[in-house]
C-alpha cells in the first residue's frame, strides 16, 4: 500500500493490518544504546568491511525544562543531548584526533587490543563511593 503525501488516512476505510503497517512506517527512530562521552574526544566509526574510518559529527539537541526551586519559583533548566545515526556495520569509538584513531584501529587489527569500542554504556556506569 503506497500513500501519497496529499492523501489522508481514514481508519474506517483501512483494514487493521494496513493501519498497523502505516504505524510501523511512522516509527523512525529507535533508541539502541546510550553512551557517556569523554570531553575533548572525537567520535569515529570504523567499517571493517570497507576498512575505512570516518569522523562522526553528533547532532546536538537542546531541551528546556522548568524546575521548581527551593523557594517555590520556576527556574529554566537547559539540557543538551548529542545524537548519532547508528549504522550496525560500523564500530564506534572515541579518539583525540585522526592520527590516534588510525593507531587504535591498527592495534585492533593486530590483536593488541580486544575491543575497538571504548565508549562507556550509561547502564554500566558505577556510582562513586564516598569511602
Amino acid at each position: 500500500m503506497k500513500l501519497e503525501p496529499h492523501q489522508s488516512i481514514a481508519s474506517d476505510k483501512l483494514s487493521k493490518p494496513e493501519i498497523e503497517q502505516v504505524e510501523q512506517q511512522k516509527q523512525e527512530y529507535k533508541l539502541i544504546e546510550q553512551y557517556i562521552r569523554s570531553k575533548g574526544m572525537i567520535m569515529y566509526a570504523y567499517n571493517p568491511l570497507k576498512d575505512e574510518i570516518k569522523e562522526i559529527k553528533p547532532i546536538v539537541k537542546k531541551d528546556v525544562a522548568l524546575v521548581v526551586s527551593e523557594e517555590g519559583t520556576l527556574i529554566k533548566k537547559e539540557e543538551a543531548k548529542e545524537e548519532v545515526m547508528v549504522d550496525p556495520r560500523n564500530i564506534f569509538f572515541e579518539a583525540l584526533n585522526s592520527r590516534n584513531a588510525i593507531k587504535r584501529v591498527n592495534k585492533y587489527k593486530q590483536g593488541k587490543i580486544k575491543e575497538l569500542c571504548n565508549l562507556i554504556r550509561k547502564q554500566d556506569k558505577k556510582p562513586i563511593l564516598p569511602w
